[in-house]
This record gives C-alpha cells, sequence and structure tokens, in this order.
C-alpha cells in the first residue's frame, strides 16, 4: 500500500509503501526503510528497537518476556 510518509512533509502519495503481507516498508524518497511491524513503530515513533517491541506487545496484551 502507498502512501504519504507521516515523519515529513510529504506531498506525493506512494513514496511510502508499506506491504502488508511482509511487513516490510520503505521511504523511497529518502531510503529509509525495514523488515517488520517493530521496525516501522520504531521508526515513525523515532523509539529503539526494544521500546518499539514493548510497547507493541503492551497494546497487544502480550508479556513479551515469556
Amino acid at each position: 500500500m502507498g502512501v504519504r510518509n507521516p515523519r515529513r512533509t510529504d506531498h506525493t502519495p506512494g513514496s511510502f509503501k508499506v506491504t502488508i503481507a511482509t511487513g516490510r516498508w520503505r521511504d523511497f524518497a529518502t531510503e529509509d526503510k525495514g523488515g517488520d511491524l517493530v521496525a516501522l513503530a520504531a521508526y515513525l515513533f523515532d523509539l529503539s528497537q526494544k521500546e518499539a517491541a514493548l510497547r507493541i506487545a503492551n497494546m497487544l496484551r502480550i508479556d513479551p518476556y515469556v
């Protein structure tokens, strides 16, 4: 799915793409990219990978330490 990047002023729909089936994402204007939901959350909210994973686990009510 091509969308606008919410982290920058982006006037071109489709310059930021998230592939739902694989979790891969990429900003074609800046070359930022990642391979999963954790990397996307870390990028979008300016978090470490660990903090993003913990926040996602919390939202899903999953114990990340089990």
